[in-house]
């Protein structure tokens, strides 16, 4: 049980400080140098991100979804996996904005990540996609609403997994988006 705490709450929580660690700090100090600005467009759902057409495949080391209508995509930079290997955390930056990514934690019930495995549906899963400049969460899933990630293969001697992610997930000003076609390639050492 006490290893169940850990993964499911200190696990989403150190990637919550790992991001919020590395958020840019921005000084003005004078002269002709511009003031940067958060880079995610305003209002942030009217935005087409120009990167992401025909990225929203199974790309290693990618991961895209569709919120609502618009489709996201980005990077996987960095992938943990438990040290009983019963679940994984997966994150990066987004390809439309350089302030804003996510963060996947998916837990294995009681299955490990110790053979091949194919077609597993997992509803024990956090979703979190982030804006590092307002150090704030613009989509974040919640228990009360389910979350799913389906491994969809996992070769236990590469290490590659790929999926799919989808579910409700909660604006930080209130309402939510459903998260639909999410796809992640990573591999999981």
């Amino acid at each position: 049980m006490k290893k169940n705490f850990y993964i499911i709450f200190l696990l989403p929580l150190s990637c919550y400080f790992i991001i919020a660690g590395c958020a840019k700090e921005y000084s003005y100090e004078g002269g002709n140098n511009p003031i940067v600005i958060d880079t995610i467009q305003s209002p942030a759902h009217a935005y087409v991100c120009p990167s992401c057409p025909g990225n929203d495949i199974f790309l290693e080391n990618k991961w895209s979804l569709l919120d609502d209508t618009l489709l996201r995509c980005g990077i996987i930079d960095t992938a943990i996996v438990s040290p009983e290997r019963t679940g994984f955390t997966f994150f990066g930056p987004s390809s439309c904005s350089e302030d804003t990514g996510i963060v996947m934690t998916i837990l294995l019930d009681t299955i490990h990540l110790n053979r091949d495995l194919t077609n597993v549906t997992f509803s024990r899963s956090a979703f979190y996609y982030y804006d590092n400049v307002l150090h704030t969460y613009i989509y974040m899933s919640a228990q009360l609403s389910p979350f799913t990630v389906t491994l969809l293969s996992y070769n236990h001697q590469t290490k590659l997994a790929w999926g799919t992610f989808s579910g409700f997930a909660y604006k930080t000003g209130g309402g939510g988006s459903s998260i639909r076609s999410g796809k992640f390639k990573v591999k999981l050492h």
